[in-house]
C-alpha cells in the first residue's frame, strides 16, 4: 500500500477508523475515493450529500442511489 494521507504519526488512522491502528491493505477508504470522485473521507458522497459511497456505478441518478442505500438497509435488517 502507499503511504496513506489518514495515517497519523503515531501509526494510528485519522480518517475512517479513526483512532486504530492502520489495517493497511484491508482499509476501505483509499481505494473507494480513488475509484469514486463524488467520495470525500472514505463514506461521504458530495454528489447527494449524504453519508454512504455506493461507487460511481451505481449513483446515476438520486433516485438509484436511494434505492442502493435502502436495499442494503433492507438486507442489514435481516441479519439483526
Amino acid at each position: 500500500m502507499t503511504e496513506c494521507r489518514y495515517l497519523g504519526p503515531d501509526g494510528k488512522c485519522l480518517g475512517l477508523y479513526y483512532g486504530f491502528t492502520c489495517i493497511g491493505d484491508k482499509c476501505r477508504m483509499p481505494n473507494r475515493e480513488a475509484a469514486c470522485p463524488f467520495c470525500i473521507g472514505g463514506d461521504y458522497c458530495l454528489k447527494f450529500n449524504r453519508f454512504g459511497c455506493i461507487g460511481p456505478e451505481n449513483c446515476g441518478s438520486e433516485e438509484a442511489y436511494l434505492s442502493f442505500i435502502r436495499k442494503a438497509r433492507e438486507r442489514c435488517e435481516l441479519y439483526q
